[in-house]
């Protein structure tokens, strides 16, 4: 048996299935290069790539109990979905798994620039702040499955000094 064979027959089943079942999301990338990074909090000034059409295999929504605390926190939304890693790669998508450690100047490493927790995604008129990112397959160095877990945001109240993500490239 030849594993990588195998493997490849299973991205063109998995193809199949994301043709007949037509589920996507919209997939933006962080862009490192326009984006400013912020010494003390790690974040604002953020722009996105323009948006990728990314079929899915199957999504789990986890609905927000509607607790409205008095501090302010409001209910929101968790998602996991999985995806061939060869549609993302395809897609131009890194499917390495990356953490980003820090250099000691306080600049972000290149890992940091390039990691896929920065990306955002919307799926069922939602946005999404990709909270985790791991392959779930892997058979002889060949990357089967991503999945991905997010937690929804809002980019009108949480992204103030980003520039929302805009256009979508079809896939």
């Amino acid at each position: 048996m030849d594993a990588r064979r195998e493997v490849r027959e299973v991205w063109k089943h998995f193809t199949r299935y994301q043709d007949m079942v037509g589920e996507a999301v919209i997939y933006y990338k962080f862009d490192a290069e326009n984006s400013a990074y912020d010494n003390v909090y790690d974040e604002a000034y953020r722009r996105y790539e323009p948006g990728i059409k990314i079929p899915i295999l199957w999504v789990d929504q986890t609905e927000a109990t509607e607790d409205y605390a008095p501090e302010g926190r409001r209910p929101t939304q968790r998602i996991r979905l999985a995806v061939s890693a060869m549609q993302l790669h395809e897609a131009g998508i890194s499917v390495t798994e990356v953490h980003g450690n820090r250099l000691t100047d306080g600049s972000p490493s290149l890992v940091w620039r390039y990691e896929r927790v920065n990306d955002i995604f919307y799926y069922d008129n939602r946005y999404y702040e990709v909270s985790a990112f791991m392959v779930k397959g892997r058979v002889k160095g060949e990357d089967v499955i991503i999945g991905i877990t997010g937690i929804e945001t809002f980019p009108s109240d949480d992204m103030h000094f980003d520039f929302s993500p805009g256009s979508v490239i079809h896939g």
